[in-house]
């Protein structure tokens, strides 16, 4: 049925068998950049560009104390957090999180602008719990601290 209504609207078969391969090459491209975890995000307060107050479900990593947020389905946008403090991760309640399924732990991401939980599973805890870069003499501090 689906395939009818595009024919009618003239979308060829070829563009979106093309539209999928590029939206499972990017998945794929994103799980394979050094530790890139499965998660969902949700803004708690203040406002994030790109973020919602509900759970979405994405990919998310750290490049130094930036958190980048890939949000699902179709992975086209990037959203860079900047971090100041990220909280040890606590258990999700039952039925907290409906996508993705086998969500262990939420984690609280404090930002200049937001404050955000990311939600992982069990495996992937040690990765969202990276703290912020420390210096030599062993403080923990911000790359925008001079600023």
């Amino acid at each position: 049925m689906p395939a009818a209504l595009l024919a009618v609207l003239g979308v060829t078969l070829l563009v979106v068998a093309a539209l999928l391969a590029a939206v499972f090459w990017r998945r794929r491209w994103l799980l394979r950049r050094p530790g890139a975890f499965h998660c969902a995000a949700r803004v708690v307060a203040g406002e994030e560009r790109g973020l919602r107050r509900g759970w979405r479900p994405g990919y998310g990593r750290w490049v130094q104390d930036v958190f980048v947020w890939t949000p699902a389905p179709l992975l086209l946008r990037t959203v860079l957090v900047p971090v100041d403090a990220v909280s040890a991760a606590r258990p999700l309640g039952p039925g907290e999180v409906r996508r993705p399924q086998h969500l262990a732990a939420a984690t609280t991401l404090t930002g200049p602008r937001a404050m955000l939980e990311v939600a992982v599973c069990e495996r992937d805890e040690a990765l969202a719990c990276r703290r912020p870069a420390a210096d030599p003499t062993g403080l923990t501090r911000s790359p925008r601290s001079h600023l």
